[in-house]
């Protein structure tokens, strides 16, 4: 049961930078712990326990922050999936969220 339970967090932490692509934009980037507050909600929303969620969006945001655009930072931050981030994003929030949720779920 626990690997059941293991592969289908796995498939929604690894929707999750799908649900933040989206076209272009600015502003100012929000602190890191601030993005990965959001990020971390907007997992729980899908379901996902808040140690994992929590442990994935820190993760995450350590390997990505500097990479990312204040949209999507942003979006993330936001804490809403509706949320739109930069697309150019996507393949550097997909492959952190990928490496982390894996290490994530081995974990728990």
């Amino acid at each position: 049961m626990k690997l059941i339970a293991r592969t289908a967090a796995a498939a929604v932490l690894l929707s999750l930078p799908m649900t933040l692509a989206a076209c272009g934009g600015g502003g100012s980037k929000p602190s890191k712990a601030d993005a990965a507050t959001g990020y971390a909600k907007i997992m729980q929303s899908k379901g996902i326990s808040s140690s994992v969620a929590n442990k994935v969006a820190t993760c995450t945001l350590d390997k990505t922050y500097d990479k990312l655009s204040a949209k999507t930072l942003n979006a993330m931050k936001s804490g809403s999936s509706s949320s739109k981030g930069d697309a150019k994003d996507e393949t550097t929030l997909k492959n952190a969220t990928t490496t982390c949720a894996t290490a994530a779920v081995k974990g728990s």
